[in-house]
């Protein structure tokens, strides 16, 4: 990169390579779009500030760009999600997902796993966003979701029922560009006509869809809220476990966790999306339906689902989750945007829900958010850390995440590969 622009960043504090603490008084050395390295202040060269763009930043807390793994960009994040999901022309719908990529990149999240939305709104909004006609996180895309006729987010799925379906399914997604298979593996809370206790697919059809993804080096992420759901996905080996909710199939029963299935899930590798921010907003809202993030002034009481029966407390699942995490599984951050009360702007939700749920402390909730999902998606070799050679992606804080994780929210600056979109509160797209 002889030729590229540099700039150069100067900040009180700046987060190290593992992410695991504070660099004082030290500056990045972006070129283009590339960390070129990472510096005190007082070993800069003399006259390195004279020859290339600086800035300031001054008293910030600057980490990598968030990377947030699971997101619906053309949903409303509202109350009435579902209803507008279902009613909405594309048309709304793609100005829909253009506002929400803005809010979603100016808020800090530089990097986003699309883990359901139409094909002819998702392959678009990247294609303009790659292309910088439309400001907007680096996408990695799903399309279109699999799912049973009338199952889970048949909506903006794609309705697939034997295996020669499902397989056909797969390969059409990879067709399109799709950087990720995702499958609806049991029923889900946002679509009445599925049952979130019972699977839509067999172990045999997941084995299939798992090898065929592999054919192309595509991951599987797989959707599941029962526990038959979770040990089907680990048996057929899919590599992301989206939500891991362990609900009995009997509706007069609350949870069948089964810890084998764990051990086997840790022993394979298996990352788990707990999708525990989104929960931590809807705690809020129905807290304080003034602050939730759901803007539309509607009932923010959320209606149980016709097939769910008996209630689970949400600390039921919180703490499966928590044994889960003992146990040795990986999880990813992933907000589950989009869905109500998921706003795009609240991705860091995830690092304050595994500090206030799982009890984990702030640096390891921050790496979670960054280096740890980057790692991941597949890219902890180029992005989630503040380390030369690494993609130059950069959000910074004015208030210490590290002592209070909520101060992790609304980022004043955000870099993404190389170029300013916001600098001390001033959007500049």
């Amino acid at each position: 990169m002889k030729n590229s622009r540099k700039i150069l960043y100067k900040a009180d504090r700046i987060s190290n390579s593992e992410n695991s603490g504070w660099l004082k008084n030290h500056a990045v050395i972006v070129s283009g779009s590339i960390i070129e390295d990472i510096l005190p202040i007082s070993k800069l060269p003399s006259d390195l500030s004279n020859n290339i763009q600086s800035y300031q930043l001054g008293d910030i807390f600057l980490l990598p760009g968030i990377i947030d793994a699971h997101c619906h960009m053309h949903c409303s994040a509202t109350s009435n999600a579902q209803e507008l999901a279902y009613n909405e022309s594309d048309s709304e719908l793609i100005i829909r997902a253009v506002n929400n990529m803005r809010k979603c990149l100016l808020s800090g999240t530089t990097t986003v796993r699309d883990l359901g939305s139409k094909n002819n709104i998702a392959f678009v909004i990247k294609q303009m966003i790659d292309g910088n006609n439309i400001p907007g996180p680096n996408l990695i895309l799903s399309g279109t979701p699999i799912t049973i006729t009338a199952g889970h987010c048949w909506i903006f799925g794609t309705e697939a029922d034997s295996n020669d379906e499902v397989i056909k399914a797969v390969r059409n997604q990879i067709k399109i560009g799709a950087n990720v298979i995702k499958i609806m593996v049991t029923g889900g809370m946002f679509t009445p006509t599925s049952n979130p206790r019972k699977t839509q697919y067999s172990i045999e059809i997941l084995e299939s869809v798992v090898s065929e993804a592999k054919r192309f080096d595509i991951p599987v992420a797989a959707h599941t809220l029962s526990a038959e759901g979770v040990e089907n996905c680990v048996k057929a080996k899919v590599d992301h476990l989206i939500h891991a909710r362990w609900y009995d199939k009997n509706p007069n029963k609350g949870l069948d966790f089964r810890k084998d299935i764990v051990k086997k899930m840790v022993d394979q590798d298996q990352w788990v999306d707990p999708t525990l921010g989104h929960q931590l907003l809807r705690k809020d809202a129905n807290v304080d339906p003034i602050n939730s993030s759901a803007s539309d002034g509607k009932d923010v009481i959320m209606k149980s689902h016709w097939a769910i029966g008996k209630d689970v407390p949400m600390e039921e699942h919180i703490e499966k989750l928590s044994i889960m995490d003992s146990e040795g599984v990986r999880f990813t951050t992933g907000l589950d945007m989009g869905m109500a009360f998921g706003d795009h702007d609240k991705s860091t939700a995830n690092a304050w829900s595994l500090v206030e749920f799982l009890g984990w402390n702030n640096w390891k909730a921050i790496k979670a958010s960054t280096s740890d999902t980057a790692e991941a998606l597949g890219l902890g070799n180029k992005i989630g850390r503040i380390k030369k050679n690494f993609t130059a992606d950069f959000a910074a804080f004015s208030k210490d995440p590290a002592k209070e994780i909520r101060n992790l929210t609304n980022a004043s600056t955000v870099v993404k590969s190389g170029k300013v979109l916001k600098i001390n509160n001033n959007i500049l797209v």
